[in-house]
């Protein structure tokens, strides 16, 4: 591909339903089949800005949280946080935020503070789309990740460094582009970095004001310092890009594609919604390598199902569905985030994958789907497939797979068991996990 990031300009035809839902899935939760028809109309141009662009002011519903924070039970701010994926008021701004969720992972298994976590939260919230230095530095402040990494044991003769390693290892650079003595002279800026209640503080006495030398540069560095030595490191925008990358394109991108992601994102100052507005507009992007190149995570697969169905699912039970099938809202399971992939589909989480799927297809009155309603009420076995495939799975219909659901599904059923069987069959299947 003589330029990664080229920008697509659809040929007739080529802007679909499939690369329609295909953007919708990736820079968001998926979309209502309302959202999917503007799009189409409006142009891919116009979808990406709407996606890239949109902010609604939802303060009462983003507000809403702090009534819940009393209770200092996790599950009501599980249960708040997917009501906004599910409501799809700016599902890149929350694409972004589970995002940075998984990639500076922190769990309030260790942090045991609710209003820690809902702040870190806001923190990926507001700052997941501007610059992701401002995001970096804010992050090693942030009280949570603080108590996660043990800030407050850091100090001046015994350095902990938690922090240091994993900022460099997983937040910033990545194996391979730093050293041990790095780690350890890293750790010693952030001696005295700690909290005071849920508030970020520094402790002078138990910091460590000699010269450290971190990556080749020497000074009296505190940990602001370091944090801006590290963003000076050519490797930290090829690492971000390769976050982005995988992301929102496809598990292991090229290192073509991670060098010109990463050339966008210093020319645009490290703005990550000004990147992305290049990416999600790109040749690349709307490739046959990019389309179907990720298993959906629980939350995805949850949110974008809903969404495609018009399933008015209680969030609380869709954050409960979330972490039978591995995936707890505010509690990852290491500082390294979701394993994803393939993790997603051991044998547990399979099982409950499709206990969750096959509920949404049985019109189960808890989750408030009208099946016939979403499939615009067909009126035979072959309609009932194709509508279903159409909103499921736009890309596969006339497919070989669609022929299978329809054979599957036989001739002769009335059209609301076909519907119901059509669309267990398509949720079920292993493709309909690729997202």
């Amino acid at each position: 591909m003589k330029d990664a990031l080229a920008a697509w300009d659809p040929r007739p035809g080529q802007w679909d339903r499939a690369a329609a839902a295909h953007l919708y899935r990736r820079a968001g939760f998926g979309a209502t089949e309302e959202e999917l028809q503007a799009a189409l109309a409006g142009g891919c141009a116009e979808a990406v800005a709407g996606l890239v662009e949109h902010q609604p002011d939802d303060r009462a519903q983003l507000d809403g949280a702090r009534h819940l924070l009393a209770t200092g039970e996790l599950a009501p701010l599980s249960a708040w946080w997917m009501a906004l994926m599910l409501g799809g008021g700016a599902p890149l701004r929350e694409r972004v935020t589970l995002m940075w969720h998984d990639h500076f992972a922190t769990s309030d298994a260790k942090v045991g503070d609710v209003r820690l976590m809902h702040r870190q939260n806001e923190l990926f919230r507001a700052g997941g789309l501007g610059d992701f230095r401002e995001l970096l530095h804010a992050v090693a402040k942030d009280p949570a990740m603080l108590v996660f990494l043990d800030g407050g044991e850091n100090r001046r003769g015994q350095p902990n460094e938690n922090f240091a390693r994993e900022l460099m290892e997983l937040f910033a650079l990545g194996r391979g582009n730093y050293g041990e003595r790095d780690v350890q002279e890293a750790a010693r800026a952030f001696t005295g970095w700690g909290t005071a209640g849920r508030a970020f503080c520094l402790r002078d006495a138990h910091h460590d004001p000699g010269t450290k030398t971190v990556l080749g540069e020497s000074g009296a560095f505190g940990g602001d310092e370091v944090v801006d030595v590290v963003l000076a490191q050519p490797a930290c925008a090829r690492w971000i890009a390769a976050r982005l990358l995988s992301e929102l394109v496809a598990p292991d991108p090229e290192p073509a594609w991670v060098d010109a992601t990463a050339a966008v994102l210093v020319r645009e100052g490290w703005d990550v919604r000004r990147t992305l507005r290049v990416l999600l507009s790109s040749e690349l992007f709307f490739s046959p390598r990019a389309r179907r190149a990720r298993i959906a995570g629980p939350v995805e697969l949850i949110v974008c199902t809903s969404r495609a169905l018009g399933a008015r699912v209680a969030p609380s039970t869709a954050a409960r569905a979330a972490l039978e099938m591995g995936q707890a809202l505010f509690r990852p399971p290491s500082v390294k985030g979701w394993d994803g992939g393939r993790a997603w589909i051991n044998a547990g989480a399979w099982v409950a994958r499709h206990n969750f799927l096959s509920s949404v297809a049985a019109d189960e009155p808890e989750l408030a789907v009208d099946l016939m309603s979403a499939l615009g009420e067909p009126r035979s076995t072959q309609e009932a497939v194709e509508h279903a495939t159409l909103l499921l799975a736009p890309d596969l219909a006339g497919s070989g797979f669609a022929a299978a659901v329809e054979d599957a599904v036989g001739q002769g059923a009335p059209a609301p068991e076909a519907a119901r069987l059509a669309v267990a069959l398509i949720l079920t299947a292993p493709e309909y996990h690729l997202y």
